[in-house]
């Protein structure tokens, strides 16, 4: 019998979400998407931005509707219902999917959505979902004390668009550089950047909201690019001798999806010393850690001279990747199974 899936989600080109939909399907399962992007982009800039700090608006309100509305006329079985970052999904409109196609329903988010990116929908949705599926461990406990039945931890993994690979010219151009980091602008990464470009290393930073704030930023302003997408993230990725995996300190993170896709195109992968990274990757063998600016700096400038050692390590934590399964469809694979298990 096949298994239908009911896929909720942002699925616009470059995301996670349609890559984890993508994954899915690769594996096997037959995915019926919902694109929720039409409605986040409902309204003018400021609404937008209303909807997507408080979680109200036309957008929401339109969304839930029309989902209930096209999945109700749907002439055809569904054997579970995935959402994927449901921060605007009504509780009342998992309950109706579910009521409608006596499934079951799972939710999964690769972000903090409790602690941080927390939402009234999502959290009183938490009960109506027969598993919830989060990356970060230390929220856990409040998944169950907000109602959730069944809680599985996964981590962030790669996507398929992160492989080995041979810059080509015109990336090498753009994107080439000792260090590179690519993430949203925070006070933290601003701070450890800046004691990077103090000590004249070629330096690369790229993601949202750098370059509205480069004029702030003096030291950084030669070193900010434009965000980005699709396989322009990757390629930048692969031009770097060195990737930086800093972590966000709004919330306890301890690995982020940059942690598995530096190593996953063969760069060399330089991140804050966490337990987790420390687990994920051996010290010094397959990616090296630090604690604080000295030993950034200290770790940036001897690995940039021994180059034998980057690049085997680099190639180490390459192999870590394979050999551990910290691709997204691996991942997913080991989830599904997990899913059924409990079935």
């Amino acid at each position: 019998m096949t298994r239908l899936i009911l896929y909720i989600g942002a699925l616009a080109q470059g995301s996670t979400t349609k890559s984890r939909m993508r994954s899915l399907q690769s594996l096997g399962w037959q995915v019926l998407p919902f694109d929720t992007t039409p409605y986040l982009l409902e309204g003018n800039r400021a609404f937008r931005s209303i909807g997507a700090r408080f979680n109200i608006g036309l957008g929401v309100s339109k969304l839930n509707k029309n989902l209930i509305s096209w999945a109700t006329n749907l002439s055809t079985d569904v054997w579970m219902i995935w959402v994927d970052k449901g921060t605007w999904i009504y509780p009342e409109t998992i309950q109706q999917l579910k009521y409608h196609f006596r499934c079951m329903s799972i939710h999964y988010t690769p972000d903090a959505q409790i602690l941080s990116q927390r939402s009234r929908h999502f959290i009183k949705s938490l009960v109506d979902y027969d598993f919830c599926v989060t990356t970060k461990e230390w929220e856990i406990d409040e998944y169950y004390r907000n109602g959730a039945k069944k809680v599985f931890l996964t981590l962030q993994g790669y996507s398929d668009d992160f492989v080995l690979r041979s810059p080509s010219p015109s990336e090498l151009l753009e994107y080439e550089a000792d260090v590179c980091f690519v993430g949203h602008f925070q006070n933290h990464y601003r701070a450890r950047l800046e004691a990077i470009v103090r000590e004249n290393i070629a330096l690369k930073v790229r993601g949202d909201q750098w370059l509205k704030k480069r004029k702030r930023m003096p030291l950084l302003s030669g070193c900010i690019g434009h965000g980005l997408w699709g396989d322009s993230y990757p390629a930048a990725l692969s031009c770097a001798k060195i990737g930086l995996g800093l972590l966000g300190k709004h919330i306890p993170e301890t690995s982020t999806t940059r942690s598995f896709e530096i190593p996953a195109v063969g760069t060399f992968l330089l991140a804050e010393r966490t337990t987790i990274h420390q687990e994920l990757f051996e010290e010094e063998v397959e990616a090296e850690f630090f604690a604080d600016d000295l030993e950034l700096i200290d770790k940036i400038k001897f690995y940039l001279k021994n180059i034998r050692s980057r690049e085997r390590i680099a190639s180490a934590g390459y192999q870590r990747c394979i050999k551990s399964g910290y691709s997204s469809r691996k991942l997913l694979e080991a989830l599904m199974a997990n899913v059924i298990r409990e079935i």
